[in-house]
């Protein structure tokens, strides 16, 4: 690779989730920023597979080495990465998935996103376990409150102890085996709400809201679920 002529002020190693969120600040503050990714490209609206078939492939979509979760699956990588510097002991096992694409695993996880609550700050003073961060919710939750913003997640204000409110997207309509969950869960006492997954249902910052096709983990073409790269 030749060298660069460009001058950068940052260089960010790695475009997942904080990788691309640093680089994002940065520009967004004004700083020339170069981004260093060990993966290939990837680019959601063209490299999806959200709407093909089994038959689409000589595979079936069956796994690759490269993609160990299917051949249509948005992730890239596996647990076992040629030239991976870690190592472990004989006999033991260790496994972390290692993407290896732009956005990194941003691409393939489940869009869960709960924020930690305030007993999760201050839990050697609750349970006498551990340690307490040095900071309290209360510190954290306007930077919360601004990713919420900026990628958009869906969920329910339920005022819960440790389950923190947060700035959300109006859920989904409950399905009808939700809502029989729902139903069993109240003659139990068990708390029972929406799922808060950073998936649009509503537009939001120039991206379409979701359209139901029930294939997130091949990858949104329209961008609907968040990913570092959208």
């Amino acid at each position: 690779m030749p060298p660069l002529q460009r001058m950068y002020d940052v260089c960010v190693v790695g475009s997942g989730a904080g990788g691309g969120m640093a680089a994002y600040m940065l520009t967004k503050a004004g700083a020339e920023v170069v981004v260093l990714e060990a993966g290939q490209p990837w680019d959601n609206a063209k490299d999806s597979a959200m709407l093909e078939w089994p038959y689409d492939s000589p595979r079936r979509g069956a796994a690759t080495p490269t993609r160990p979760f299917g051949e249509f699956d948005a992730c890239i990588g596996g647990w076992e990465i040629p030239g991976e510097p870690y190592t472990r002991a004989a006999g033991t096992e260790f496994s972390w998935w290692r993407a290896r694409m732009v956005g990194g695993r941003t691409n393939h996880w489940g869009r869960i996103s709960l924020r930690f609550g305030p007993y999760d700050f201050k839990r050697k003073s609750r349970d006498g376990l551990g340690d307490d961060w040095p900071i309290a919710y209360d510190d954290v939750a306007p930077y919360y409150d601004e990713v919420d913003r900026l990628i958009g997640v869906f969920g329910s204000r339920e005022n819960l102890p440790n389950e923190p409110n947060g700035i959300f997207l109006p859920p989904p309509r409950p399905r009808c085996h939700e809502l029989l969950v729902k139903r069993a869960a109240d003659q139990l006492h068990v708390t029972c709400i929406p799922a808060r997954l950073s998936i649009l249902t509503r537009p939001l910052n120039g991206r379409p809201a979701c359209h139901y096709c029930g294939q997130c983990n091949r990858g949104c073409r329209v961008n609907a679920n968040f990913t570092s790269t959208n």
